[in-house]
């Protein structure tokens, strides 16, 4: 499995990142979690064609991680993909979804594949879906809108993902996490409705995790010199703007 950072950063507009996009490809899937920057361009990089993206799920709606979907669509568009492509999106967000596509007039433009839209509840564990390889499941993040966190496992291994939350208690009874992406809006500050790196550090068990990798980053933010004090580069990193990792 290949995760792919195709942005890091938080709401506030960054001078180096793209709001946070995270694309998990398997060798029968692509998944792409929130759409932000240039997707299509970013898609390329990583070597995923347009035509081979399988799905998108959408953690929340808030403009930061949802932008890059008309990108996206004119792109594959323009590609003439025929593949259906399939959104998952939590049912109190459905009308927006459908009225934004209205909007954007996406079915007046002669696309030629199947816009297939899955809604989700939201407000319990739930599996989104399973193919040969990989299971993602959905399970509630705290926020400041309904927003869901992601379980990504692959045989014995497992990935969690907080998307823009506080300290999630949900993510605190995990046995073990193999790779822990968590949003880090601030190093150290206290937010309504995010998490700092402080708080992370100090709100979940760290011998549980094999890897903890920050998303949702902002520029001038003192988390190199917190993790110095906190003494947890060896566990801890930044995302950086197109990093994989392998799992």
């Amino acid at each position: 499995m290949e995760i792919h950072f195709l942005g890091t950063g938080s709401a506030y507009p960054g001078r180096d990142r793209d709001n946070t996009s995270i694309c998990i490809s398997t060798n029968d899937y692509h998944v792409l979690m929130d759409v932000s920057g240039n997707p299509c361009r970013k898609l390329k990089q990583i070597n995923v064609a347009l035509e081979d993206l399988d799905s998108v799920i959408f953690t929340h709606f808030h403009i930061d991680h949802l932008y890059g979907l008309p990108s996206l669509l004119w792109g594959m568009w323009l590609e003439n993909r025929k593949k259906p492509l399939t959104i998952y999106c939590h049912d109190v967000n459905i009308s927006k979804l459908n009225q934004w596509l209205n909007t954007m007039e996406v079915y007046e433009w002669g696309i030629t594949f199947p816009l297939l839209i899955k809604t989700f509840d939201g407000g319990f564990p739930e599996e989104l879906l399973k193919t040969r390889d990989v299971r993602i499941s959905a399970f509630p993040a705290i926020h400041s809108v309904p927003t869901i966190g992601l379980e990504v496992t692959e045989g014995n291994k497992t990935i969690v993902y907080s998307s823009d939350s506080q300290v999630n208690s949900h993510i605190q009874t995990y046995p073990h996490i193999h790779l822990l992406i968590h949003e880090a809006t601030s190093a150290i500050k206290v937010e309504a409705n995010h998490t700092s790196l402080t708080e992370i550090a100090e709100s979940y068990d760290l011998e549980k995790i094999d890897k903890v990798v920050l998303v949702h980053l902002s520029d001038h933010q003192p988390y190199d010199e917190e993790l110095s004090r906190l003494k947890l580069e060896y566990k801890v990193q930044k995302a950086e703007e197109m990093m994989s990792i392998s799992i």
